[in-house]
């Protein structure tokens, strides 16, 4: 039997990369997944794409939501209340405001719509997921942080301000959740491979005229392990933190980072 056989997750966020690999290490482990995401027809293909890869097992159920729409958030618990009487796991790889600026550029706009999606309705969703889960009683959440947090590059403030602010709130929000046995952890994941790294390596190698080959290496030499994560390792965490095995792990941040 697979670890977490009978279970219900939701993966909020489920577009390509981290998103796609929880939900797909989620179902593998035998857990019915809803998988939400803004973008309606590519979240359906993605859907299409992991069911033909495994067609067999748990259901796959995608829905289109809006992390910075209270309401959206609201209607995703509720159908997957509706369709499986049952939460059991939550998964919030939250994605705004990685577009790079100054502080000092006062973009207070899409400061905004990063708190909204990054804060707001990743704890509005925590929250609600949590009330299913005490019925239970018990549950997982997992949030997907950023090692940027740590490292604080320039012109990513709004991102890594956001995301420290999620971390904070989550980790406390296990303090509170411990009686209902609902568990609460962040993971952090290093420079994961995808579009987002590449993009920031082909930015750094027109930037200093040296190869992409190159900087890719030089990167990967700031994590001990001389290598990027790769979305399955950060899935990989998801998946143990979900899950039986972490009955007693709660209020971490986990860093998967090749120990950079």
């Amino acid at each position: 039997m697979t670890s977490l056989q009978g279970m219900t997750a939701i993966v909020a966020g489920a577009g390509p990369g981290i998103g796609r690999a929880c939900a797909a290490a989620l179902r593998r482990e035998g857990a019915d997944v809803v998988a939400g995401a803004r973008d309606a027809a590519r979240l359906q293909a993605m859907a299409s794409e992991m069911l033909a890869a495994v067609p067999p097992g748990p259901q796959l159920l995608p829905l289109a939501f809006d992390f910075a729409d209270l309401a959206s958030c609201q209607a995703l618990v509720e159908e997957t209340l509706d369709r499986f009487g049952r939460i059991d796991v939550l998964v919030n790889v939250a994605t705004a405001g990685g577009e790079t600026s100054a502080v000092a550029e006062g973009e207070w706009e899409s400061w905004r719509r990063a708190f909204e999606v990054n804060v707001i309705g990743t704890m509005e969703l925590s929250r609600l997921a949590a009330k299913a889960m005490s019925a239970n009683p018990g549950g997982s959440i997992v949030q997907v942080g950023t090692i940027g947090t740590q490292a604080l590059p320039p012109g990513r403030a709004r991102y890594t301000a956001t995301k420290s602010a999620m971390v904070t709130a989550s980790l406390t929000m296990a303090k509170e959740l411990g009686r209902s046995h609902v568990r609460v952890n962040v993971v952090t994941p290093g420079f994961v491979t995808g579009a987002p790294l590449t993009a920031m390596i082909d930015s750094i190698a027109i930037r200093t005229g040296a190869g992409a080959d190159e900087v890719s290496a030089r990167l990967a030499a700031g994590a001990s392990l001389r290598r990027h994560v790769d979305p399955a390792d950060v899935a990989a965490a998801v998946v143990f933190l979900a899950g039986p095995g972490a009955r007693n792990i709660t209020g971490i941040e986990l860093p998967v980072t090749a120990g950079r």
